[in-house]
């Protein structure tokens, strides 16, 4: 069995990622995804965390990312694209019945989501119709 790490630095380096991917501050590069899920495998695999907890926190990371409309398009497409992996790992580690029915409401939103179109960038800058105009 291999030694457990120290996972504290590991950790903050997953959420640091974590951020990057549900901010999108590099949607042009889709290697952001496959590293941040690379970390999490790293972090199940040598660390005390929880396996469940990293599956379960990517899985819902990908998908409200997936559902921000302030997002890119493509960026939460990938996303969208690379969530049926942690729920693959929740999958495996659903042991008890409670635990399968878990998986079985993130199959189905997985399964039953539907992305809306981005908010474009003029909109965005423009702010709300309910801002009041001040000149």
């Amino acid at each position: 069995m291999p030694t457990v790490l120290h996972e504290s630095p590991y950790l903050e380096n997953w959420r640091a990622l974590s951020l990057r991917i549900r901010c999108a501050f590099h949607p042009n590069e889709p290697r952001a995804s496959e590293h941040y899920l690379a970390e999490g495998r790293y972090l199940a695999r040598f660390t005390a965390t929880p396996h469940v907890l990293i599956a379960e926190s990517t899985f819902r990371l990908l998908i409200d990312t997936a559902h921000d409309t302030a997002l890119p398009w493509h960026w939460r497409s990938l996303c969208l694209d690379q969530a049926w992996r942690p729920l693959r790992d929740l999958q495996a580690l659903a042991h008890s019945p409670l635990q399968r029915q878990r998986w079985q409401a993130f199959a189905h939103q997985l399964a039953t989501c539907v992305l809306q179109p981005s908010i474009s960038l003029a909109e965005l800058t423009q702010g709300s119709a309910d801002e009041p105009y001040r000149s």
